[in-house]
Formats: C-alpha cells, sequence, structure tokens
C-alpha cells in the first residue's frame, strides 16, 4: 500500500487537536450545517446577500481547521508532510482503476440525479409558483437550486468555496483523519471507513442524498488517494466537481434558470 512508508507519530497536544477536530466532524458540522441551510432556505428569497454570508462564513470556517491541522503538524516531529498525502502521487495503477471507478460511479450519480419530465416539472411549478419541482424531485437538486449563485459576486464567491472544500475537505477528511486514525493503533482500512463516514456527515443537510452522493464520492476519494498515496488529485477532482454543482452544466444551471 502506498499510503505511507512509516507510522505518523502526533504528539500529544496535536492529538488532542486532531480528538477535538473528530469530535467537531462528527457533531458540529453536522448540526452547523443543518442550521446554515436551513437559515438560508428561509432568507435567500428576501435577502441578497444571505448566500454570500453561507459562503464566507463555510469558507472561514474551513480554513480555520485548516490553521488546526498546520499546528497539529508543526508540534509533531514524528508526522511527515507524506503522512497527510502531500506529495507526488508513487503509484500509477492505482490511479487508472481509481478513474475508472470514478467514470463508473459518475454514470451511476447521473443516471439518478438526470431530469426526467423536465417540462411537465416547469409546467408545475408555474401553477404553483416557487422552485421548480424537478429540482425537488431529483435528488439534490433542490440543494443545488438553493446553493447556486445567482450574481457575479455570488459567483465569484462560490469559485472560492469550491477551492476551500477541495482543499480543506481533503486535507481533513482524507488526510488528518487517516493519519491520526493510524496513529492511535487502528488498522489503515478503519481509519479510512470511519473517515469515509464523518464526510457523509457533514452532507446530511442535504437529506438521505447527502449520505449517499457525497458519500459514495468520499469513498472514491478516499480509494484514489491511499492508492497513489496523494491527496493531490483528490483535491483536483473535489475542486471540478464542486465547481461543476455550483456554476457550470448539469444540475446546478438546470434548476437556477427558471429562478433568475
Amino acid at each position: 500500500m502506498p499510503w505511507s512508508e512509516s507510522v505518523p507519530q502526533f504528539s500529544t497536544a496535536a492529538t488532542i487537536i486532531g480528538i477535538v477536530l473528530v469530535a467537531y466532524a462528527a457533531v458540529g458540522e453536522p448540526l452547523l450545517g443543518r442550521r446554515g441551510f436551513a437559515r438560508l432556505e428561509r432568507r435567500r428569497p428576501s435577502d441578497p446577500r444571505a448566500l454570500t454570508r453561507l459562503y464566507r462564513t463555510t469558507i472561514g470556517v474551513e480554513w480555520t481547521w485548516t490553521a488546526l491541522i498546520v499546528v497539529a503538524v508543526l508540534l509533531s516531529p514524528g508526522v511527515q508532510a507524506q503522512h497527510l498525502g502531500l506529495r507526488a502521487p508513487s503509484q500509477w495503477g492505482p490511479l487508472l482503476a481509481a478513474v475508472i471507478g470514478f467514470c463508473l460511479a459518475a454514470l451511476v450519480l447521473w443516471l439518478l440525479t438526470r431530469d426526467r419530465g423536465a417540462s411537465g416539472g416547469s409546467r408545475r411549478s408555474g401553477r404553483a409558483g416557487g422552485a421548480p419541482s424537478s429540482s425537488r424531485a431529483t435528488p439534490g437538486g433542490h440543494v443545488i437550486t438553493t446553493l447556486a449563485p445567482r450574481s457575479r459576486t455570488e459567483r465569484r464567491l462560490g469559485i472560492g468555496l469550491a477551492i476551500t472544500t477541495g482543499i480543506c475537505e481533503e486535507l481533513l477528511y482524507r488526510g488528518l483523519f487517516v493519519a491520526l486514525g493510524v496513529s492511535l493503533g487502528l488498522p489503515l482500512w478503519a481509519a479510512a471507513v470511519a473517515s469515509c463516514v464523518l464526510f457523509a456527515l457533514a452532507h446530511v443537510y442535504q437529506g438521505w442524498w447527502g449520505l449517499v452522493g457525497p458519500g459514495l464520492l468520499g469513498a472514491l476519494f478516499m480509494v484514489l488517494y491511499l492508492g497513489t498515496g496523494s491527496l493531490l488529485i483528490p483535491v483536483v477532482l473535489h475542486i471540478l466537481l464542486d465547481t461543476r454543482a455550483l456554476l457550470l452544466t448539469g444540475t446546478g444551471r438546470r434548476h437556477r434558470a427558471p429562478e433568475l
């Protein structure tokens, strides 16, 4: 397994920081995510700055935990950059297998989320008002509709948010949590599974789809990370997927257009 040639050794202070971040990921992130999204749903129709506030808050929170990760590493001489995946891929064979698996999973996600009967949904939404019914029928569609930017400022912040989540979430859920779990004596597979569960819980504000869709993507990112020993490719893919979901073609634009 190319993940690491040695076991990371966190200092006592760094271990405490890591455990606090695990507790936050298990409890704080799901609760804050649900509250933040519910607040956005209530205020966005009447408050043009509601989305930008949520974007900025999320960016600030994620860079805060990234700063804590940096502190934990600086406090731990026995932790190297490679333990967090901060190195070039050491093997390319697993990358090819992961890309094939990623494409298959993407196909499954597309089949689950593709628009079915968009014209009928548009007619129903025109009669009832509010968000298009197709966005509520499509798994994750309502979330994308609510989070999708509609102004130039929101789009710029959306790009910043995609870059932030790609870097910070991969460093936390794939980088730190796996290294911390192994350092505490967990088998690599157990640390990886626990990390994937925490990543899925972070998206529970999306309902059942948040556990299935992002959970599946998180598992694929984990396979890619462990197979290559590098976070670089998962980070890039994470950024691209979040950018697409918020700004580019597909679900985000399809559900956003009727509300412009």
